[in-house]
C-alpha cells in the first residue's frame, strides 16, 4: 500500500532516517522491476507506433532513480531529468546512474512539487509514479504536466492498484476478516491525508481528470506483481517495510486487536512475522495510465 520516496516534498524532521528511506525506496522499486520493464516497454512501443522521437524525459517525483535509469536504458537517445524534493533521493539517483553507465544522460533537479513543474522545461515523455495522490489539486497538476508536452507527447501515470497482501486473507491472524478491515482503515487514512494537503480539492476519477487536462488515455490497466514463497531476503524486507508503514497509517482507524495482528507480522523475532514465516509472499499492484497529449 505504501511507497517510499519523497514525492517532491521536503521533509526535514531531525530524526528522519533518510538513509533507511532511500534504501527501502530503491529496494521497493527493484522488487517491482517487472512492472517497470513492462511499462517502459509499452511506452517505447507506443512512441515507435506514433513516430515520436523521445529526446527528453521528465521523471517527476523520481525518488531513488530506479525508474529514471530504466527510462534512460529503454530510450537510448534520450536525456532524463529526475526531479524530486529530496536531495538525499537525488544523490542516490546520481550514484545509481553512475553505476549503470548512465551519468551522462540522467540529470537531477531539486524541485518542490507541484509548483516546481513550471521550472522543468519541455519534454517528449513525462513519468509520474506514486506521487499524484500526494498533491492537493490532482487535476491542476495534470494540467501542468500537459503544458510540458507538445501534442502527441506521452504521459505515464502510476498510482495504487489493488490492496497489498503479504499473507493469505484466510490465514489465522487475529479475528477473521482482518484484511478487509485494514483495507477500510487504510482508505480512511488516505482520505484524511488528502484532505489535509495544501490546496486540497475533491478529485474526480483519474480517467476524467486526464481527459479534462488534455490527454487521451491509451492504456488503462492494473498490473500485479506477485512474488511467491519462499521470498528472498530483499523481498522479505520490502514486505516488512510495507506492513510497518501500513501499521503506522491505520493506527488511528483500526482497533487494538487488528493492530496487534499487524504487530505480529512486523515482529522480527516471531515465527509468524513476515521475515520468518514460510508462507509470506508479496502481492503489489499498480494502476498504469499511458496517455497521449491531445491536440488543443
Amino acid at each position: 500500500m505504501e511507497h517510499a520516496h519523497g514525492h517532491g516534498h521536503t521533509h526535514r524532521a531531525h530524526d528522519f532516517d533518510w538513509a533507511a528511506m532511500v534504501s527501502f525506496a530503491e529496494a521497493d522499486a527493484e522488487v517491482l522491476m517487472s512492472f517497470l520493464d513492462g511499462a517502459t516497454s509499452a511506452l517505447a512501443d507506443l512512441a515507435a507506433e506514433d513516430g515520436l522521437d523521445v529526446l527528453r524525459i521528465l521523471d517527476v517525483g523520481s525518488g531513488p532513480g530506479v525508474a529514471a535509469c530504466a527510462l534512460a536504458e529503454r530510450f537510448a537517445g534520450a536525456s532524463v531529468v529526475a526531479a524530486d524534493g529530496s536531495a538525499e533521493m537525488l544523490a542516490n539517483v546520481e550514484t545509481r546512474a553512475e553505476r549503470l553507465g548512465l551519468a551522462g544522460r540522467v540529470e537531477t533537479l531539486v524541485v518542490d512539487l507541484p509548483q516546481g513543474i513550471d521550472d522543468l522545461g519541455r519534454a517528449d515523455l513525462v513519468w509520474m509514479s506514486m506521487v499524484l495522490h500526494h498533491v492537493g489539486d490532482e487535476g491542476g497538476t495534470l494540467r501542468a504536466l500537459r503544458s510540458k508536452l507538445d501534442a502527441g507527447g506521452l504521459l505515464a501515470l502510476v498510482e495504487f492498484g489493488d490492496p497489498l497482501r503479504v499473507v493469505p486473507d484466510d490465514v489465522e491472524l487475529g479475528r477473521p476478516g482482518l484484511w478487509a478491515r485494514i483495507d477500510t482503515a487504510y482508505a480512511e487514512w488516505m482520505a484524511g491525508m488528502r484532505a489535509e494537503l495544501p490546496g486540497a480539492i475533491v478529485s474526480a476519477d483519474y480517467p476524467t481528470m486526464l481527459a479534462d487536462a488534455g490527454f487521451d488515455v491509451v492504456i488503462d490497466r492494473i498490473v500485479a506483481v506477485r512474488l511467491d514463497p519462499p521470498l528472498d531476503a530483499q523481498a522479505r524486507q520490502v514486505a516488512l517495510g510495507y506492513v510497518e508503514r501500513m501499521r503506522r497509517h491505520v493506527e488511528p482507524y483500526a482497533d487494538a486487536a487488528d493492530l496487534a495482528a499487524l504487530d505480529t507480522l512486523i515482529d522480527a523475532d516471531s515465527p509468524e512475522g513476515v521475515t520468518r514465516r514460510p508462507d509470506a509472499f508479496l502481492h503489489v499492484s499498480r494502476h498504469l495510465f499511458v496517455c497521449r497529449a491531445a491536440d488543443r
